[in-house]
């Protein structure tokens, strides 16, 4: 085959892969209405049949067209919505990437003192994405509690979930993005705490971390 007879063809796959997303139930709906509106509009008023008549023009060609022109509005309405879709998916699975390649780290609560945190105790968070090419995608929270019964044992658990997380893929490290690391100082975990875990975080050797310190307690990335 020549290369000008595959170029048109080219043309049109990419012509038609870059098209919106076409929503059939939207379309069968509109179309449906469009077609008894027209109907009405052009058949219920007596003086419209004269009209007809004197054009030449048959009922049956007259139904041919209002349902050409039906399906036409039909079609635009299911691009339309379509395309809404579209933009939508994309704001979904852009808002899922931003929370698939973050890490939250809270502390418990001492009972002693609601004001500070417990010894050796936290909370990992982490949001997981489920299948990005559906039309649905959503993000799940899984948690992890921490328990040491000295320092030793609490930075080690700790260090395993952290190079744990950071060793599965998630759809934010194909463009490139740094994991994002929060850690939440309210309760107040004590002095250099974060610094430890920020220093933990920043030496792995798995992939670049950004951790930010959060003067607040912890609240879900995700909307409430």
């Amino acid at each position: 085959m020549k290369s000008t007879e595959l170029f048109p063809g080219v043309l049109f796959a990419v012509s038609w892969l870059s098209l919106p997303s076409f929503d059939l139930q939207t379309a069968l709906i509109v179309t449906g209405v469009a077609f008894g509106v027209l109907c009405v509009c052009v058949f219920c008023p007596a003086w419209i049949f004269p009209v007809v008549a004197a054009a030449g023009a048959s009922k049956i060609g007259v139904v041919i067209g209002l349902a050409v022109a039906s399906c036409l509005i039909g079609a635009a309405a299911g691009l339309t919505r379509g395309y809404i879709g579209d933009i939508r998916h994309r704001e979904q699975i852009d808002s899922i990437k931003r929370v698939s390649n973050q890490l939250e780290i809270r502390f418990e609560r001492s009972t002693a003192d609601p004001k500070r945190a417990a010894d050796f105790q936290c909370t990992l968070v982490v949001y997981e994405e489920t299948d990005l090419t559906s039309r649905q995608p959503t993000v799940t929270t899984r948690t992890t509690k921490i328990s040491g019964a000295n320092s030793d044992e609490f930075y080690g658990q700790v260090d395993q979930q952290m190079r744990k997380w950071l060793a599965k893929q998630v759809s934010g490290d194909s463009d490139g993005q740094p994991r994002r690391i929060l850690i939440y100082m309210i309760p107040y975990p004590g002095e250099g705490i974060y610094e430890r875990l920020k220093q933990m975080a920043e030496k792995s050797d798995v992939r670049r971390c950004v951790v930010n310190k959060i003067e607040g307690a912890w609240t879900s990335a995700l909307p409430q």
